[in-house]
C-alpha cells in the first residue's frame, strides 16, 4: 500500500511541475529575470514558410521571444493564446515575436505549426543551446524584451498574455 501510495505522490508531483527538466540537482535554474539583457544570439526562422533571421542585436521595439515544445500540453495550450497576441500586435512599428523549440528539429515542429494553424515565425533548434541561455527547465516559457533589449516581463507555464 505504502508503494502505491508513493507512486501516485510522484505522479502527482509530475504533474504540478507541467513541462519540465529539472536538472541533476531538482533545481530550477532561472539565467534570466526581469531587468536582466536579454542574451545575445542569432536564430534562423521560418516566417509565413520563408527563411528569416531573428538576432537580438537588431532588437526595433517589444519582442516576444517564447520557448516551447510540441510535446508539452501546456504549450498546446498556450501557444494558440500567443498566437492571437502575436496576430493583434505584428503590424505594430518595430513589434517582434518568435518561438523557439526546445530540442526538436524541423521535422516535429513544420506539422506542429500547421496543426495548430499558428502563424508566429519559429525557429526549430535541434538541441537546447538558445533555451540554456535563459533557464534550465520548464515550458512554454515567455519574455517580453525592450528596444533597449532589458526583459521586461517573464511568463511560465500556464499565464495570461493580455494585451
Amino acid at each position: 500500500m505504502k508503494t502505491i501510495r508513493n507512486i501516485y505522490a510522484l505522479l502527482l508531483c509530475l504533474l504540478m511541475m507541467g513541462c519540465s527538466s529539472i536538472n541533476e540537482d531538482n533545481d530550477v535554474v532561472e539565467r534570466i529575470v526581469v531587468g536582466d539583457h536579454v542574451p545575445s544570439f542569432s536564430v534562423g526562422v521560418v516566417d509565413h514558410g520563408a527563411p528569416a533571421t531573428f538576432s537580438t542585436s537588431h532588437l526595433t521595439g517589444e519582442t516576444v521571444i517564447v520557448f516551447f515544445s510540441t510535446k508539452c500540453g501546456d504549450c498546446k495550450r498556450e501557444l494558440p493564446e500567443l498566437n492571437d497576441y502575436y496576430l493583434r500586435h505584428k503590424d505594430d512599428p518595430g513589434f517582434q515575436m518568435v518561438a523557439i523549440s526546445r530540442a526538436e528539429g524541423e521535422e516535429l515542429v513544420a506539422p506542429f505549426w500547421e496543426e495548430y494553424g499558428l502563424e508566429i515565425p519559429y525557429s526549430a533548434q535541434t538541441d537546447r543551446h538558445v533555451y540554456d541561455l535563459f533557464a534550465s527547465s520548464i515550458i512554454p516559457r515567455v519574455y517580453f524584451v525592450s528596444a533597449q533589449g532589458i526583459v521586461t516581463r517573464v511568463l511560465i507555464e500556464n499565464f495570461e498574455v493580455g494585451e
